[in-house]
């Protein structure tokens, strides 16, 4: 089963459901290998409680958590940066 990273709209953050994920070390090689460019640096590697919705919600709004399609799950959360061959950053 393929493993899913959510990037930030950037690119520097990544996401993986935790439950989709056995370990830390896992999510940091799933990571490095759907990595678009050549290499990164995986860094400050954390869970988290996340939200999602497909609905989205009205700001300034008070909505019981029954009337939204709102997920909450664990998710792992790493910063990623890119580095070019053999640690060199690209220029």
């Amino acid at each position: 089963m393929k493993k899913n990273i959510i990037w930030s709209e950037g690119g520097e953050i990544a996401y993986g459901r935790e439950k989709d994920f056995v370990n830390y070390d896992e999510f940091v090689k799933t990571i490095q290998e759907q990595y678009q460019e050549e290499f990164c640096l995986v860094e400050n590697v954390r869970r988290q409680a996340c939200i999602s919705t497909l609905e989205g919600l009205s700001a300034e709004s008070l909505i019981p958590l029954s009337s939204t399609d709102i997920v909450i799950e664990n998710y792992w959360l790493a910063d990623v940066s890119e580095i070019g061959i053999a640690g060199k950053e690209k220029e």
